[in-house]
């Protein structure tokens, strides 16, 4: 009896010591260092701007169809009204053009060369994949309270491990890292990595939910968010047995956001803004469906020809 005691005892003492761990406050590694891409400003002003005429072969026209079609297109951008409006659909069947064919692919024009049994390549080779950067595709949603907490949950995708999501709660404002897929960090031991984001964000306002939940007459708790200082980019992690994978990826996001957290937040008003003009210049100058034109023709066969 006393055994199993003492054995329950260590079980609750490890239990305990993996919960303290796991909710210890944390930073990114000082030695670690992040970039966003060249260029992650994207301001759109092509609905300003008429797009230039695509260069049409010299078409022989053989006979026309024309056709009135009410159509009812997409929507420019979310909260804007559908595109509606009747086009003309002209079909002209014209004489082959005599396009050329599509250029096959260089392999298979200009075999590549067997290095198998050479050791100096493959020395080499084996040396490029060590330096080469680590491609990582990862899932990341991102619900973000009040503007000032985070609740993060990061995985890879596509690796097949067992290990669960990290979870964490974060002091930084994820909607700061809005408009990019991609991003690259560097370790301590020079271990690059390179980042492609499938990143979900929304916003939460604690507030108003509460507000919802008692007009509703629904039960809603707010989630208890660990107690994070403002400051330098940090966070916990709250679930247990994290894939060490999603754990660096978080690290890793708290280092782009502490060496470029000041530039990532004036790219984010600047993005707003001009998504507010486009969205005004739409709605006071809405789009209508364009005309369609198809060429059509009958086409030898082309390895029929290239025999004769």
């Amino acid at each position: 009896m006393r055994l199993h005691i003492l054995l329950m005892s260590a079980a609750c003492l490890s239990f305990l010591l993996q919960q303290s761990l796991a909710q210890e406050v944390r930073s990114a590694p000082a030695t670690t260092f992040a970039k966003l891409p060249a260029s992650v400003v994207s301001v759109d002003k092509s609905y300003k701007e008429p797009r230039p005429p695509a260069v049409k072969p010299d078409f022989q026209i053989e006979s026309t169809q024309v056709k009135l079609v009410d159509v009812v297109e997409s929507p420019p951008m979310f909260g804007l009204p559908s595109v509606e409006g009747t086009i003309r659909l002209k079909v002209h069947s014209v004489a082959d053009p005599g396009l050329p064919e599509p250029e096959r692919a260089f392999s298979a024009r200009f075999p590549q060369p067997d290095f198998s049994d050479n050791p100096e390549f493959l020395e080499r080779l084996a040396q490029l994949e060590k330096e080469q950067e680590q491609n990582l595709f990862v899932s990341v949603s991102a619900t973000v309270f009040d503007r000032n907490r985070t609740r993060l949950t990061c995985r890879p995708l596509g690796d097949g491990n067992s290990h669960s999501p990290a979870i964490a709660w974060s002091n930084i404002d994820f909607n700061d890292f809005r408009g990019f897929g991609s991003f690259k960090a560097v370790g301590v031991g020079g271990e690059k990595r390179s980042y492609q984001l499938m990143m979900f964000v929304g916003n939460e306002d604690t507030e108003q939910r509460r507000a919802w939940a008692a007009a509703h007459r629904i039960k809603w708790d707010k989630p208890e968010i660990p107690i994070l200082t403002k400051g330098a980019p940090a966070f916990i992690i709250v679930s247990q047995d994290p894939d060490p994978a999603s754990v660096k990826l978080i690290e890793d996001l708290h280092a782009l956001y502490r060496d470029q957290g000041k530039e990532m937040a004036e790219i984010a008003v600047a993005r707003e803004k001009a998504y507010q003009e486009k969205k005004a210049y739409l709605l006071a100058n809405p789009p209508k469906p364009k005309d369609v034109t198809v060429h059509f023709w009958k086409r030898e066969n082309a390895t029929a020809v290239r025999a004769k």
